[in-house]
């Protein structure tokens, strides 16, 4: 598989992934499963496997964009360095935040949750905005 195929396909998994989780499992989840918390850890877990693999997809995307130029701080390069960071933060900065003032029914789990959301679109911005430089890439 050459490495523009490689990356393509890693990025697909990616973008596709977070796609998968963030607009149908989670909601299916919180629209499925009756008890409320049952359905929080369900999605929760969810999103985790789906940030441990953005970083795998983020770290094998990154080698071999470097892999593929001399030049490393290009768009192509820090794009899915970007994905890595905001998946890194959400699930190991703001969801344990998120978690903690929604088991303990704090006042803030609601500005948390809409941080965890902001984070992982963020994530997919990134990713998308890869995926859409791809195509120019391709043709050179």
């Amino acid at each position: 598989m050459s490495g523009l195929r490689a990356r393509w396909f890693l990025a697909a998994l990616w973008l596709g992934g977070m796609v998968a989780v963030g607009l149908i499992g989670a909601p299916t989840a919180f629209a499925t499963v009756p008890e409320k918390m049952i359905a929080a850890a369900v999605a929760s877990r969810m999103f985790y496997i789906m940030a441990l693999a953005a970083i795998v997809f983020g770290v094998l995307i990154a080698v071999l964009e470097r892999a593929s130029r001399k030049a490393t701080m290009t768009a192509d390069f820090l794009l899915p360095l970007g994905g890595i960071f905001f998946a890194i933060l959400g699930e190991f900065g703001v969801v344990p935040r998120l978690l903690q003032s929604a088991y303990s029914h704090s006042p803030q789990a609601g500005m948390w949750h809409g941080i965890a959301s902001l984070v992982f679109a963020l994530q997919a911005l990134c990713v998308a905005a890869y995926v859409w430089r791809l195509p120019a890439r391709s043709r050179n």
